[in-house]
């Protein structure tokens, strides 16, 4: 009975020590944050409103002081957007893009993720190989697709030997978007791979037991079983993949040049930004900022849209 006595304050006193302990727990883990913190406000949130801040204004990258514009920037864009401009043409181009590389990164990393998810041997040999072009620098992709992709290069030979005539890709207004955009995917799902690998893991064997009791096939539990328990993963890598496609520039760069390949047709928004911002004898850092809002607004709004068409709810 001496046990269930408390002395008066005697609770309060281990909330209070509870409390204290908590507090330094979560001291501790911001300590540990803080380096991450630091730099992901200085880099991305600072940098970003400061970017909105100088959308309304005319920056020539000189030693002049800013100059107020208020809306003209903006107006300007309109007025690009209206009269078929170069941003106008940027933001075709990379909604063609997404749309293919989005869709066709997702059933590839979906596929690999099945196929490596099943107990066969050498599977981490596999896992490995398909993993290799992510860690691969983008440049040095680049670079090879521009000599696979020549008009004397290795796709030609190789279509030259079953009689079909080849086609320099990448100076092709027809092909040289589809081109970047299988680089890109070659490049991106095995990435996506790994996310599907670790959401299959996560599905509880009893469901697929209790479906082959069942009599269900193996295309009744990937249609009805596996694949709706993967849509928050499914919305991950769409979204992600969004983003990613969005804001892709280097390999448009590369492969194109800075004025966006033949007839403009691999100028990107990111490309459009940076040669207002860089390029030529009129540089316009405010009107690149700005240009910088109107892509973040629709990346925003495609992210809110498959948000609300992709139901991420599950229940096992």
């Amino acid at each position: 009975m001496q046990g269930a006595l408390r002395v008066p304050g005697a609770v309060k006193g281990e909330r209070g020590k509870g409390m204290s302990r908590k507090l330094r727990e979560t001291l501790a883990a911001y300590g540990f944050l803080s380096p991450y913190l630091l730099i992901l406000a200085t880099f991305t949130l600072i940098a970003t409103v400061y970017a909105f801040y100088l959308s309304f204004f005319f920056v020539d990258f000189g030693f002049t002081e800013p100059e107020f514009y208020g809306t003209k920037n903006y107006q300007l864009i309109w007025y690009d957007l209206t009269h078929n401009g170069d941003f106008l043409i940027s933001l075709k181009n990379i909604l063609f893009y997404t749309v293919g590389v989005v869709i066709l990164q997702t059933i590839l990393a979906l596929a690999l993720a099945l196929l490596l998810n099943q107990k066969v041997r050498g599977r981490s040999i596999f896992r490995t190989s398909f993993f290799l072009p992510s860690l691969t620098s983008s440049v040095a992709i680049s670079l090879i697709f521009i000599w696979l992709y020549n008009s004397q290069g290795v796709i030609n030979y190789l279509l030259s030997l079953v009689g079909i005539q080849g086609r320099a890709w990448l100076y092709d207004p027809t092909t040289a978007l589809p081109s970047v955009m299988l680089l890109n995917v070659w490049t991106t799902a095995p990435t996506f791979m790994l996310l599907y690998l670790a959401a299959l893991q996560d599905i509880p064997d009893h469901l697929y037991e209790a479906a082959r009791v069942d009599g269900a096939s193996s295309w009744d539990i990937l249609r009805k079983i596996t694949i709706p328990l993967l849509r928050p993963t499914t919305f991950l890598v769409t979204a992600l993949g969004t983003i990613g496609s969005f804001q892709m520039f280097d390999q448009a760069y590369i492969m194109g040049g800075a004025d966006g390949g033949p007839l403009k047709s691999l100028l990107t928004p990111v490309l459009e930004i940076y040669n207002t911002a860089f390029a030529g004898s009129n540089p316009r850092m405010g009107l690149a900022c700005a240009e910088a809002v109107v892509l973040f607004a629709v990346i925003f709004l495609f992210t809110i849209l498959q948000r609300r068409f992709i139901d991420t709810n599950i229940q096992y």
